[in-house]
């Protein structure tokens, strides 16, 4: 950039509100959202919008490589969506004062400058100085282009007159509804309601994460593990193997699908239905689209183990039941860090065994940032994970749940082990035998 156009992006008022947002709690821990704003930002201002697209966002922000292609990294999308949730969040937070609002419309990445509902500061040729939004009046009034009839002053009085109290009724009304459904949606305190809250703020998203079971697929047939690194940056593809009969580019293509288990979709919908959702920030995430920053700053819920959804690598360090790959197994094992008297090192489904008994795990712990929680709903195989949801949905749970608060109401990080019989893939009578609750 030349000297010249670096003395102007700095006096400009709207790169000065780009730098104030980055430098805000929202931006300053996360590397790529900073360079994401400030990259479209810095392009749009010295009218080099012809690159702000995906293209040049993933190679300039994401380190991408050179002509790599979108259409298999969505990585700029994913972020997009992040960043979007973050201006919302400071322009209503932190830079509530701010005069200027950055907006960047979804289809797009070319961000808009927003002063009092209109663009300010357009340099490109055929822009004003100050721009009405495309959608949308502006707030400022245009001058009136006819002689205003004697009436006019009475007939503007009596509309004013309308509209104040027409919104002072329906202010009364969305009261009412709010103090009303307030009521009606407060769960009763049971140790099930108390336990699923913990997952649940006004102020902090719910992330759900299904299996990736594209992914699971891909690894049986590869007979390869995919760690995080690999899975984050779409790299598990590039060297195929596959079994004698099978083509690599089908082993390829199935692992790009995006599959999810039937145990994973009725989980994510018993969990959508509990009373202590919050609906505005309740969503779900494919495992291939989530990122970094979506589990620093959110409560985030993993069901799947390792082999399937690799985010929850990122918290086993933490656990004593940890999901491993043998040497010389095609079957994930769960090993048992300090094991206690009576327990075994290693848990691990016996195909000989007539009952086919199966393991599955229920662990929280904290998330990335320490500020909210985890969920982690794992098993050995599908029978594992269905195992370990139907404890936590059944009465049965609240003998645990009620062990895990501290005195002053905090949940305490625990993990939990499961048997079950593994009898056509479904998971009856799930029992725990062993668990470790973490004493502050």
């Amino acid at each position: 950039m030349a000297a010249k156009d670096r003395v102007s992006l700095e006096e400009d008022p709207r790169w000065q509100v780009a730098r104030r947002l980055v430098a805000s709690k929202g931006f300053a821990k996360s590397r790529f959202l900073t360079s994401f704003i400030l990259y479209i930002c810095e392009k749009h201002l010295l009218d080099q919008g012809d690159e702000i697209n995906e293209q040049q966002i993933g190679e300039h922000v994401f380190e991408r490589p050179q002509g790599y292609n979108p259409g298999d990294d969505n990585i700029v999308r994913n972020y997009a969506r992040l960043l979007r949730q973050r201006l919302d969040e400071y322009f209503t937070g932190d830079g509530i004062d701010e005069k200027i609002r950055i907006v960047v419309p979804r289809g797009g990445y070319v961000p808009l400058f927003v002063e009092e509902g209109t663009m300010v500061g357009e340099s490109k040729p055929g822009y004003s100085a100050v721009e009405p939004l495309p959608h949308g009046p502006s707030l400022q009034e245009d001058k009136e282009p006819f002689p205003a009839s004697s009436n006019t002053p009475v007939t503007a009085a009596r509309s004013s007159w309308v509209l104040k109290a027409l919104c002072a009724v329906l202010f009364l009304a969305l009261l009412f509804v709010l103090v009303r459904d307030a009521h009606l949606v407060k769960p009763p305190q049971t140790a099930t309601n108390r336990f699923w809250s913990v997952f649940f703020s006004p102020t902090r998203d719910t992330l759900v994460v299904p299996a990736d079971s594209g992914l699971a697929i891909y690894q049986d047939f590869s007979g390869k593990h995919t760690h995080l690194a690999e899975y984050v940056a779409g790299e598990y593809h590039k060297d195929i193997s596959a079994p004698a009969g099978i083509r690599p580019e089908i082993v390829n293509e199935l692992g790009s699908r995006r599959y999810t288990s039937v145990v994973d979709l009725n989980l994510v919908l018993s969990i959508s239905q509990l009373p202590s959702v919050v609906r505005n920030r309740f969503k779900v995430r494919y495992a291939r689209e989530v990122t970094l920053d979506d589990l620093k700053q959110s409560n985030v819920i993993l069901l799947g183990s390792l082999d399937s959804n690799p985010w929850a690598e990122l918290f086993q360090k933490d656990l004593n039941f940890q999901f491993e790959w043998p040497q010389k197994a095609n079957n994930v094992v769960i090993r048992n860090l300090h094991p206690l008297a009576g327990e075994k090192a290693y848990y691990e489904t016996n195909q000989t065994d007539p009952s086919h008994s199966t393991f599955g795990v229920i662990a929280v712990t904290p998330n990335l940032d320490g500020t909210g929680h985890v969920l982690l709903v794992e098993g050995i195989n599908m029978a594992g994970t269905e195992a370990a949801a139907d404890y936590l949905f059944s009465d049965a749970s609240a003998a645990l749940l009620n062990q895990i608060f501290d005195a002053k109401g905090n949940v305490l990080p625990f993990e939990v082990l499961l048997e079950t019989s593994n009898i056509g893939a479904n998971a009856p009578r799930p029992v725990i035998i062993s668990q470790r609750i973490a004493r502050r």
